[in-house]
């Protein structure tokens, strides 16, 4: 089958892509937050299969089980629903998620140039932060700005939307470049890593202890598990502790919600949850709240209840929440388009996102910027995207 692209090209082309998944400009920001630059480019995506005319079937097969599901679920089972804007903006991350990796199979990208991408999105990051803080300090107009609010002045989003989505992009950034660089063969130490990569390093410190978001500090710490082992165990322990207290001596707002909401969390008391810390609370109370509106034992249970039916009622409950606000990640997605749709962006999500070499962080991730998000997020599909590019590259470098 005849190839319409050189490998050159198509190694630019998914670099390229990378960079438009994992940042979000301020000019490009539309309704609800939505990256137009990126939906724009997400709309020419298909070209990719014209130019590279192949099946991965390890990718292609089941990305296009979940598009079918996600059209056909809503519009046979409760046609009334039915808004094709939602339902083909989820199709159009799948759509790019297998151009991205169309390009990246043709491509002869090898393991230094996506480091050098990473490394290269992680200084952007932290370059981008320290102007906005340096407007802050000085009053000129922040560069980039996003969802900024005046009462927390120094609580800024880099190149993300929002504060909260640059911590995870950063960290997930970061832990890509980790498992990228490092040596499949010995267990690599924070130690070492940082002697190896100490500007990056600082680069993601900076972002994470400076951006003032409660998530940051969560994410920073699934980094870190990365170098857990049984030997390195008393020493991650003391590294969390001294942090901790040192965080806790300087009185940081961000970090004392993040406590009370770790402590909430464990109550399973969705009224506590929401108490401890708002903000946190509405990134996973919805998700409870859409676990108890599955009912299996209905066909509304298995094809879903129809396209915005929990916006029509989460306001319910929860205090404070205008009405038509919605959320709850893929048990959003279970209410809305069935337990079988579910079942199956559970299986392919979490295939390409489960590390065997980095089983805890992978999760991790997985959990908290898959599950708890959704399908229809740019966050979502960069960390699969970034979790199964780093599974390609440890598989390329043992093929060598």
């Amino acid at each position: 089958m005849d190839i319409f692209i050189s490998r050159k090209l198509s190694k630019y082309l998914f670099c390229i892509g990378i960079c438009f998944l994992v940042t979000s400009l301020a000019f490009a920001l539309g309704d609800e937050n939505r990256n137009a630059l990126l939906i724009g480019v997400m709309a020419i995506s298909p070209l990719v299969f014209v130019l590279i005319p192949v099946i991965n079937r390890k990718t292609d097969v089941g990305i296009f089980l979940f598009m079918t599901l996600t059209l056909f679920c809503p519009l046979l089972n409760h046609p009334e629903t039915m808004r094709w804007s939602t339902a083909l903006y989820g199709c159009m991350f799948g759509f790019y998620f297998m151009a991205l990796f169309h390009l990246f199979g043709f491509s002869n990208l090898s393991k230094q140039d996506i480091a050098r991408l990473l490394k290269f999105l992680l200084l952007a990051y932290a370059i981008v932060l320290l102007i906005q803080q340096i407007c802050v300090l000085t009053g000129f107009p922040i560069f980039n700005l996003g969802n900024y609010d005046l009462k927390e002045p120094w609580k800024l989003n880099s190149l993300m939307s929002e504060p909260e989505h640059s911590g995870r992009m950063t960290s997930l950034l970061m832990y890509a470049y980790l498992s990228i660089t490092s040596n499949e063969k010995t267990e690599i130490s924070f130690v070492s890593s940082w002697r190896k990569d100490k500007l990056v390093w600082i680069a993601f410190l900076w972002c994470m202890l400076t951006s003032l978001s409660a998530g940051a500090y969560l994410f920073m710490l699934v980094v870190l598990s990365k170098f857990y082992t049984k030997g390195a165990s008393f020493k991650i322990v003391g590294a969390i502790v001294a942090l901790y207290i040192m965080l806790s001596l300087f009185d940081i707002s961000a970090f004392n919600r993040f406590t009370k909401f770790c402590v909430a969390i464990f109550t399973f008391d969705i009224h506590k949850i929401y108490s401890a810390d708002q903000s946190a609370a509405l990134r996973i109370v919805p998700s409870l709240i859409c676990l108890q509106q599955i009912d299996l034992f209905t066909v509304d249970g298995w094809f879903g209840r129809g396209i915005d039916y929990m916006s029509r009622i989460m306001s319910d409950y929860l205090p404070g929440v205008e009405k038509g606000y919605t959320g709850g990640g893929l048990l959003l997605y279970a209410v809305e388009y069935g337990f079988l749709s579910f079942l199956v962006i559970i299986r392919i999500t979490f295939k390409l996102c489960y590390d065997r070499n980095n089983k805890t962080p992978s999760i991790l991730f997985w959990f908290f910027s898959v599950f708890l998000v959704g399908v229809n997020s740019q966050l979502t599909w960069a960390t699969i995207v970034l979790l199964y590019m780093v599974k390609c590259i440890q598989k390329l470098e043992k093929s060598i």
